[in-house]
C-alpha cells in the first residue's frame, strides 16, 4: 500500500508551537514524516511518501494542490500532521479527523488506538468532519484520508509524551502500525 504522508501547515504559515522548544508544527512533524518514511522500510507492504503543502497564498489552492498531488503519486490512504493548542494549558489529549467514510473511519480507529498506546495521553477520540476546519484535508484527495493530532503543544503533558527522541519514533510507529491494521 502506498501512504502519503501530508506535513501539515507550510514554511510561511508554519501552525501552532511548541511551548517547551519553540518549534512550530510545520518544522516539528517535518522531522515526524522524515521518521514515518524511514521506519516505513521495516514494514513490509508499506511504501511511504512525504508532501509538503506549498504556500499558494489561499488556504483551498495550497489543501488541493497537495491532494492531487498524492492522487498523482497513488496513494492508497493519507495521514496529515498536526498538533495542537490551546490557551488552557490543561487542555490535553489525542484525537483523529476522519470523513467518515468506511476506510478513512478505520484508519482513524487505527490511528487513534495506536497513538495513545504510543503516547497515553487522555483518549479525545474519533471526530467525523465534513465541513470547517480540517475538513479540506479529508476530503480532497480521492485516498481514505486521516488528519492527526496527537498531542497539544500547550500542555504539559503533551510535550512530556513527545519531547524525547524516542517519542517522536514511538509517534511515527503507531502512524505505520495503523495504515498496516486498517489496510493489510
Amino acid at each position: 500500500m502506498k501512504l502519503g504522508i501530508v506535513v501539515g501547515h507550510n514554511a510561511r504559515a508554519q501552525g501552532a508551537v511548541r511551548a517547551d522548544t519553540g518549534e512550530t508544527e510545520f518544522y516539528w512533524n517535518a522531522r515526524l514524516a522524515e521518521m514515518i518514511e524511514d521506519q516505513a522500510r521495516d514494514f513490509l507492504g508499506i511504501t511511504v511518501k512525504v508532501f509538503f503543502r506549498k504556500d499558494m497564498r489561499s488556504y483551498s489552492r495550497e489543501l488541493k494542490d497537495v491532494y492531487r498531488r498524492t492522487d498523482a503519486w497513488g496513494a492508497d490512504a493519507t495521514c496529515e500532521l498536526h498538533f495542537n493548542s490551546h490557551h488552557n494549558p490543561a487542555a490535553t489529549g489525542t484525537e483523529t479527523l476522519t470523513s467518515g467514510s468506511k476506510a478513512s473511519m478505520a484508519f482513524a480507529d487505527a490511528a487513534q488506538d495506536r497513538m495513545l498506546d504510543a503516547l497515553g495521553l487522555k483518549d479525545r477520540g474519533e471526530k467525523i468532519v465534513r465541513v470547517g476546519r480540517g475538513s479540506a484535508s479529508l476530503i480532497n484527495g480521492r485516498a481514505p484520508a486521516i488528519l492527526i493530532e496527537p498531542y497539544f503543544g500547550s500542555s504539559r503533558k503533551g510535550l512530556a509524551a513527545t519531547d524525547e527522541v524516542h517519542e517522536m519514533r514511538a509517534l511515527a510507529r503507531s502512524v505505520l502500525l495503523a495504515a498496516q491494521d486498517a489496510f493489510l
